[in-house]
């Protein structure tokens, strides 16, 4: 019984974007958890390297480009399991809000350091949660509505009671690394 209410609970989504080892491109991965954290779906993209020209024409802008319009949405479209809310490790990757489904919430533990570009005027929703015996979150985020908002942070409290929201990052980025010892087309 317990474990059918595990899984019939909505599930979440984690993705990030990460440079490639050798500096010269970008990859990205999606992996849908249900409520304890636990992987039910893990997509990456195959390395996106973009040329001089690229990288001249977008300029600032490329990163942005490649890990929101590229990557980011691809993927949560392209999950064969729909998590309702997707967690991100940065506030620039809020902007796929506007392009999938998923309500989408910048997450990091409480005393980090972000990387803030500009300042930027944003419609996200700002507040912190407290898991017990973990150090407290704080999160950003793009909701479609009030109702959403709330039923979205809701479950993601919920979720970091069961499970450490940041380390989840840590593993995807672990198995990214992995896929690219393991497969020349992702080093």
């Amino acid at each position: 019984m317990a474990e059918q209410r595990a899984t019939a609970s909505p599930l979440l989504g984690f993705l990030v974007v990460e440079r490639t080892a050798k500096d010269d491109g970008f990859i990205a991965a999606l992996m849908v958890t249900d409520n304890r954290g636990y992987p039910l779906e893990f997509r990456a993209t195959t390395p996106v390297r973009p040329s001089l020209v690229q990288k001249t024409l977008y300029g600032r802008q490329l990163e942005h480009y490649v890990g929101v319009e590229l990557c980011g949405k691809t993927l949560v479209q392209q999950s064969s399991r729909k998590p309702k809310t997707v967690l991100v490790p940065e506030r620039r990757l809020l902007d796929i809000a506007g392009e999938v489904e998923a309500d989408i919430v910048a997450i990091w533990r409480a005393g980090e350091v972000l990387q803030v570009e500009d300042e930027e005027t944003t419609t996200a929703t700002r507040g912190s949660i407290k898991p017990s015996g973990l150090q407290p979150l704080v999160y950003e985020g793009r909701f479609a509505d009030t109702d959403r908002e709330q039923e979205g942070i809701a479950h993601v409290e919920d979720c970091a009671t069961r499970f450490d929201l940041v380390e989840a990052f840590e593993r995807m980025r672990a198995a990214l690394q992995l896929l690219a010892k393991e497969d020349p087309r992702y080093a």
